[in-house]
């Protein structure tokens, strides 16, 4: 509320200086383009300058966001897919945890659809091993890269359980 109000006051103090100064401006400025010739007092053309360069700014600041918008709409679309895969594969994991099999390795499917994730096949490799599909288990397990961090000892885990079954 100040800070609209001490620019509110700014703009008052601007146009009582811009009165004054008209009032002793005695200048002018000669635009001559063939075959026209236009006169005006220096108060106006300055003025005019000025409105002219505020308009091509905010022209250019549209422009700016217009070019921009396709880019920022495709990353938000990719980070809201993203954030639909995050989601799904807690679901995942919620029912794998539930002893759910089939409603873990259905939501994890759907992760692995929208983005290849190897925590998603992990958990649809899980899945399929407590559901008895060890060929699917295999497949799983194909799409986890071997030394792949911290995943390692749970893709190890899983070989051994599909090796013992």
């Amino acid at each position: 509320m100040m800070r609209a109000a001490l620019w509110l006051l700014l703009l008052f103090g601007l146009a009582v200086l811009l009165v004054l100064a008209a009032r002793f401006d005695q200048g002018y400025v000669l635009v001559v383009y063939p075959p026209w010739r236009m006169e005006m007092s220096f108060l106006f053309a300055v003025i005019f300058a000025t409105i002219w360069f505020f308009l091509a700014y905010a022209a250019l600041r549209i422009l700016r966001v217009t070019l921009r918008l396709p880019g920022e709409v495709k990353a938000w679309r990719a980070e809201r897919r993203r954030r639909e895969a995050d989601n799904l594969l807690c679901q995942a994991t919620a029912a794998l945890l539930a002893d759910d099999a089939g409603e873990a390795r259905r939501l994890a499917d759907q992760v692995l659809a929208a983005e290849r994730t190897e925590l998603a096949a992990l958990v649809a490799a899980r899945a399929a091993l407590d559901a008895g599909d060890r060929a699917a288990a295999q497949g799983y397990l194909a799409q986890v890269a071997p030394g792949s961090g911290p995943m390692e000892a749970t893709r190890q885990a899983l070989l051994r359980r599909l090796e013992q079954a």
